[in-house]
């Protein structure tokens, strides 16, 4: 008996001692007065689920700080839009509850926005990252296999590079799938389109594009047949009430990263989209986790945000986030059920985060722009005697090596844009030293015979060099032409490429043709002459002149390989 009271007062004292331990253990975690003070993270669309679940676990815990109860709201928000308006003037009423925390999917956004003084203030040096999706490139199930995969694994590169050959799927054993086409969604909003952009512009990440990148990226420009405002736009397109024919007919290879494409890749009008990655280092959208320093984040805030910070970087996270379909921060796919390898996905990937400088981003961003608006160019050829002159270091005749540029440059032109082509030489029809090729019809992707493009294509090669050079009236011939077909929005030029000097003694003189050209110009509707002097004949100081005064410019160069990649850049704009 008295073992027995030993032991219940034992017990009695256990329970008590427990008791009392419970209830202080409950007061600390509730020990907090008033309302809960909330910290907001402006979390992108991509992981707003997730984070808001996780929030909320976290906050059911009931945390306090200094006395107060604190707790953490999630709300969603673009990337770009917080990147645009980030700044210690956050205007509620039009930007919504301004953020504690931002949580974008990719700190490329904090790069765009750290480019205003206003919003650098704000940022830290460093965030860390709470979970990775690889930026790849979206192709459906069929044409991946079409190119040897999975057994062959195909690299950004490869796809690229035949989308700038212009190969078609029917050399593939596909015709009923037409050409090869590339759809980009809009940069200035889309993080897996910036990422593709800066990827693909800026290959060697200094921050500058150089004429071979920017030669690179007209080429890219010129392989992308759809544009869109964000992938759900290009899925849909591609699925949409749509066969499986139907639906690979009009597919197009579009960047997305690897959670969004989890969410909407399987089974687009019975056909899966499977993913094509870059190659070893693969970019990725690395959801930088940033806490402000903004004026309204206080002591108190910033506490919670660092402890709700830790909480996303533990393994209840982590297994959220994977569950989610996002792999962690080192890119292991090992709690990511959804990026299965037997779906295409990489089991591991080496993460590279898109961290270029602010003024390199605005740069790409704005040579994007020039890139994709269309060309409305008429390009007009020497076929004179002299083109047929040899060029040494690359065993071809200067037309040759011409019309090679040429017809590099044509598949390098965007979809919307419209060329003709002309030749000159001397008396090439009884009134004129000029001759039209190729009318003024908007350019396609379509490689099928009789499309434009080919229409182009195929009147370069059958250029025959004979005859003087009629440059004067040929110029002051072409620049008319170009202003009555000037297309608005449009980059509007004319391409003189000539090897001699003027020849014609019946037609206009230099001293009449510069004035007219002068007169003629006009501001509002700008159409500048490009020339490009070629060879140790050509009368550079002439197309100077020329092109001078209608706001254009020159190259001159003694070596023909330049010609090349010349006209390539004068498609970009670019001509030094």
């Amino acid at each position: 008996m008295k073992g027995l009271v030993g032991f219940a007062a034992a017990t009695a004292v256990t329970v008590a001692l427990g008791g009392a331990g419970y209830a202080w253990f409950e007061k600390s975690r509730t020990g907090c007065e008033g309302e809960p003070v909330a910290t907001t993270v402006a979390a992108s669309p991509d992981q707003f689920g997730v984070m808001t679940d996780l929030a909320n676990r976290w906050t059911d815990q009931e945390h306090d700080v200094d006395g107060r109860c604190v707790a953490v709201s999630v709300v969603s928000a673009e990337p770009s839009a917080i990147a645009a308006a980030l700044g210690s003037e956050w205007n509620a009423g039009r930007d919504r509850p301004r953020p504690d925390v931002w949580a974008p999917d990719s700190s490329v956004w904090t790069v765009v926005a750290a480019a205003r003084g206003e919003a650098a203030a704000l940022l830290p040096q460093a965030a860390p990252s709470i979970a990775t999706s690889a930026i790849v490139l979206a192709l459906p199930q069929p044409m991946a296999e079409a190119l040897g995969w999975p057994d062959k694994e195909i690299g950004t590169g490869d796809l690229l590079g035949a989308l700038a050959a212009g190969r078609t799927w029917a050399q593939l054993g596909h015709p009923e799938w037409g050409a090869m086409r590339f759809g980009m969604t809009d940069p200035t909003r889309s993080t897996a389109a910036l990422s593709m952009l800066l990827a693909v512009i800026d290959r060697d990440r200094d921050g500058v594009v150089s004429d071979a990148e920017l030669t690179a990226g007209v080429g890219f420009a010129g392989a992308v047949t759809r544009t869109a405002r964000d992938t759900t736009a290009l899925v849909d397109g591609f699925s949409k009430g749509r066969t499986p024919e139907q639906a690979l007919a009009s597919a197009v290879a579009f960047p997305i990263d690897e959670h969004e494409l989890v969410v909407r890749g399987p089974s687009r009008a019975g056909v899966d989209l499977v993913p094509i990655y870059p190659g070893e280092e693969t970019t990725v959208a690395d959801h930088p986790y940033v806490i402000l320093d903004a004026p309204w984040v206080d002591s108190v805030k910033t506490e919670t945000a660092t402890r709700f910070r830790d909480y996303l970087l533990g393994d209840e996270a982590r297994e959220a986030y994977g569950t989610a379909g996002f792999r962690d921060p080192e890119g292991s796919a090992r709690k990511a059920p959804n990026l299965a390898t037997e779906l295409g996905f990489k089991a591991a990937i080496r993460p590279v985060p898109s961290r270029p400088d602010a003024a390199a981003v605005n740069q790409i961003i704005a040579q994007w722009s020039v890139l994709q608006r269309p060309i409305n160019v008429l390009i007009v050829l020497d076929t004179s005697g002299s083109m047929n002159d040899p060029v040494p270091q690359v065993n071809m005749t200067r037309l040759q090596l011409l019309q090679q540029a040429a017809v590099k440059g044509i598949g390098l032109l965007n979809s919307s844009s419209r060329m003709s082509l002309w030749q000159f030489s001397s008396k090439l029809t009884p009134t004129a030293d000029y001759q039209e090729l190729v009318p003024f019809v908007r350019t396609t992707s379509n490689t099928a015979p009789g499309d434009q493009r080919g229409a182009l294509i195929q009147a370069i090669k059958g250029l025959r060099a004979k005859g003087g050079t009629g440059l004067y009236d040929t110029v002051y011939a072409a620049h008319r032409t170009i202003q009555e077909a000037w297309q608005p929005g449009a980059i509007n030029l004319v391409i003189v490429i000539s090897d001699g000097k003027n020849e014609d003694d019946v037609g206009l003189s230099l001293a009449e043709l510069l004035p007219r050209l002068q007169r003629e110009r006009r501001a509002d509707r700008p159409a500048p002459i490009l020339g490009m002097a070629v060879g140790p004949a050509a009368d550079g100081a002439a197309l100077m002149k020329i092109s001078g005064a209608t706001g254009g410019r020159t190259f001159v160069t003694k070596n023909d390989t330049d010609a090349l990649q010349q006209i390539v850049l004068a498609f970009a704009g670019r001509l030094r």
